[in-house]
């Protein structure tokens, strides 16, 4: 987990949390001054009532503030939370959730290599990859474009195979963007997580995604991402999450 001393500034006042907060106990020697920001996934359990999960498998449980209405989006988010206690029942931590970001949440999709319709639809537009990494099940994909909040921008993990290489040792997948004709005014920077579900095919112990996209120098870069079967994947370095301050609440789909 990365922490963090300062409040998570730019989600304090998310519409997302109540205005009261409910005043805790620190009885676990947690400090109510103290901040955390992950990556988690997100998990309905019932009527507008939701826990989160850390990529390294630790469940989270909102206590507080009283009379959340968190409205999720996606099935990933970032996170703002103080700890309030240590193990209790099922979940790892009891939590005081400060702020959250809905994290674009999708699947890898086929488009047919020589379908010029499907890929001109996706686009060819450049995107600067800061970090790629497998953890919690997703591919998750920290990175950044040039935007001018005018139009949405179109991202898509695309394989060129009917059946998108499931059941393979080794899976080609491009990272697309499509700015839709967005004027580039100032750089943004993002999330997207895609969900490798499909590929947990029994029998096998590990998939690997060799990864391409364009790059602002018309280059191609690549990247090799290790997906592990067996739940040993890696979890994110300590600088894949940055502060929020540096993350721009992108208009993506």
């Amino acid at each position: 987990m990365k922490k963090y001393i300062k409040l998570f500034s730019v989600l304090i006042l998310s519409s997302a949390l109540a205005l009261g907060l409910t005043s805790c106990s620190d009885d676990d020697d947690y400090s109510l001054g103290d901040y955390w920001e992950d990556l988690v996934s997100v998990n309905k359990i019932g009527d507008n009532t939701y826990d989160f999960t850390l990529d390294s498998g630790e469940k989270l449980w909102v206590a507080a503030p009283a009379g959340l209405n968190l409205k999720p989006k996606y099935a990933r988010a970032i996170i703002n939370y103080t700890i309030l206690s240590d193990k209790q029942g099922e979940y790892d931590h009891y939590i005081k959730l400060n702020g959250y970001i809905d994290v674009l949440t999708k699947g890898a999709i086929y488009i047919a290599a020589d379908d010029k319709k499907g890929q001109d639809s996706i686009g060819y537009n450049p995107i600067k990859v800061h970090s790629i990494w497998e953890s919690g099940g997703y591919l998750n994909v920290y990175f950044g474009y040039n935007a001018g909040n005018k139009e949405a921008h179109m991202l898509n993990l695309v394989s060129a195979e009917s059946e998108k290489g499931i059941g393979e040792d080794e899976v080609n997948l491009e990272f697309r963007h499509n700015q839709n004709g967005d004027p580039e005014y100032y750089g943004a920077e993002g999330y997207v997580c895609f969900d490798l579900a499909p590929y947990e095919v029994a029998g096998k112990d590990k998939v690997t995604f060799n990864i391409v996209w364009k790059d602002f120098d018309g280059s191609t870069q690549s990247k090799k991402v290790e997906y592990k079967l067996d739940g040993t994947g890696a979890t994110p370095a300590k600088n894949v999450i940055p502060s929020a301050n540096d993350i721009t609440n992108l208009n993506i789909y």
